[in-house]
């Protein structure tokens, strides 16, 4: 168990970072990973502004972060996704850089767990 939370710690991107205009990237939309649903469910974020999984500390079965499906010319597809599962004491922070609509599951529980996160094209941060 406290290996699968060291990897995913890994993954967890740093705290608010500056753009290049200076400004401060805005703080990520949570996103609950509990048993059996993503909460919100939808969530809608300006380019270059990021959404944060927190596994909730009530869960009692493993999930996982999986991009089902991105936009046109995504590229690096992996890097939106889990590398493994947990079931409580996770983190995933990820950026979102490319406009469109993003289809996120759980793949231990796919028909139950969906996420979609639509970024717009207008930069974000403060």
């Amino acid at each position: 168990m406290a290996a699968v939370a060291a990897v995913l710690c890994g993954l967890v991107a740093g705290g608010p970072s500056a753009t290049a205009g200076g400004k401060t990237a805005a703080k990520p939309k949570l996103v609950s990973v509990a048993d059996f649903y993503f909460g919100p469910d939808q969530v809608t974020v300006k380019r270059g502004d990021a959404v944060k999984w927190v596994w909730a500390a009530s869960n009692t079965y493993p999930h996982d972060v999986h991009l089902k499906q991105g936009p046109k010319g995504l590229q690096h597809k992996g890097s939106y996704s889990t590398r493994t599962t947990a079931v409580t004491n996770a983190r995933f922070t990820r950026t979102f850089e490319t406009p469109g609509t993003y289809r996120f599951i759980c793949t231990i529980h796919p028909t139950q767990m969906k996420l979609t996160v639509t970024v717009l094209k207008g930069k974000g941060g403060s």
